[in-house]
């Protein structure tokens, strides 16, 4: 069922620019967060000719020749980078029927010792396509304006919290972590049921926060843009499901659950998924995650009384999904059970961590505060 209602939009120029309507965006970006854990950001300044080119790359390598692409599979990397086939992401035990790229940080690969935890072998290089080599200059160039985004975002999120305004910049002054998918939607091949149609399975995000550019859907026959249809959905309060459809000069921003925990589900990480275009269509997005160091452990921040009167009962734990403090132990467990050919292949010595191993309600370590 599809909702009638809308996300927010938020336009964060006033911000930026310290004008008086700073206040306001200040409240709704508090109003967006506690809300549907969504918005639309305007006014952030990335500008046009970086977004197309990042699209414009994309579509150039996906449109390549299957061994092409498959020579930067993910399977040939333990940091989990590289191509993903076509239904071989998971999610919640289905295949996602999209084929994308993950790139993270470009750093070495960790020396590692029998006793380092596993998730810092996340850390390493990236892979990158032969057949299009601007793809490498073009994503790290938007990765790099999208992390300076963020942490202005970062800022606004604190003071939207009643906070002073660099109460959170320690936990990202140290190695965080910004991680990129250059995904491609397809109709489902004919192997799947009819109307299988999980582009990505209803799930929510593990970092703490992500930003989405959207294209349009398009013929994959002369490549010509057609009305919207249905991709990104986010679900509401009465079991249905708010369109998120491509707006040009927005990224779809939303929080993820490592920010949920910190905020003491103040702040909400809403359950999303995407729908597949119809057949003979494609559809292009461009998802970029930014978090903290692999290391940190996030404890609650000191919400003012307020909003702390404006928290509900905790949800029931989720026991197919369980969040962990740790941010390395979260993302690790994200990975293993969505790419489950690279954690055969590269971490078979290692379990999936479960709820009785640092749950969510118990933060252990350091606080990254």
């Amino acid at each position: 069922m599809t909702s009638a209602r809308t996300l927010p939009t938020l336009d964060i120029g006033p911000f930026l620019a310290g004008t008086a309507d700073r206040a306001r965006f200040l409240a709704d970006l508090r109003a967006a967060c506690h809300g549907p854990g969504f918005f639309y950001l305007t006014g952030h300044g990335i500008p046009a000719a970086r977004t197309a080119a990042v699209l414009d790359v994309s579509r150039r390598f996906f449109h390549l020749a299957e061994a092409a692409k498959l020579a930067i599979e993910n399977v040939h990397s333990p940091h989990f980078r590289g191509y993903t086939r076509l239904g071989h992401e998971i999610t919640r035990g289905n295949p996602d029927i999209r084929e994308q790229i993950d790139i993270s940080d470009e750093r070495p690969a960790r020396a590692l010792g029998p006793d380092d935890p596993a998730y810092l072998r996340l850390d390493g290089p990236n892979q990158w396509p032969a057949q299009v080599p601007e793809l490498r200059a073009s994503v790290l160039a938007y990765m790099d304006e999208l992390g300076g985004l963020s942490r202005l975002l970062v800022r606004a999120f604190a003071e939207s919290l009643g906070l002073p305004a660099d109460h959170l910049d320690r936990t990202f002054a140290d190695e965080p972590r910004s991680h990129l998918k250059l995904i491609r939607y397809l109709a489902a091949p004919p192997a799947h049921p009819a109307g299988y149609d999980q582009g990505v399975g209803s799930h929510k995000d593990g970092g703490f926060l992500t930003f989405v550019l959207q294209d349009d859907v398009r013929a994959l026959r002369g490549g010509e843009a057609v009305e919207p249809a249905a991709g990104l959905q986010v679900a509401d309060d009465s079991g249905g499901w708010i369109d998120a459809a491509p707006r040009p000069g927005t990224f779809v921003v939303n929080i993820g659950e490592m920010f949920e925990l910190a905020t003491r589900g103040y702040y909400r990480a809403t359950v999303h998924r995407v729908v597949s275009p119809p057949p003979g269509h494609e559809r292009l997005s461009v998802a970029f995650f930014f978090g903290p160091r692999l290391s940190a452990t996030l404890e609650p921040v000191p919400l003012p009384a307020e909003l702390l009167r404006e928290i509900g009962d905790a949800p029931p734990p989720d026991p197919h999904n369980p969040i962990f403090a740790q941010h390395g132990v979260n993302t690790l467990k994200s990975w293993l059970r969505s790419h489950p050919e690279v954690a055969r292949r590269h971490y078979a010595d290692v379990a999936q961590p479960t709820a009785a191993q640092t749950p969510a309600d118990q933060p252990t370590g350091h606080g990254a505060y």
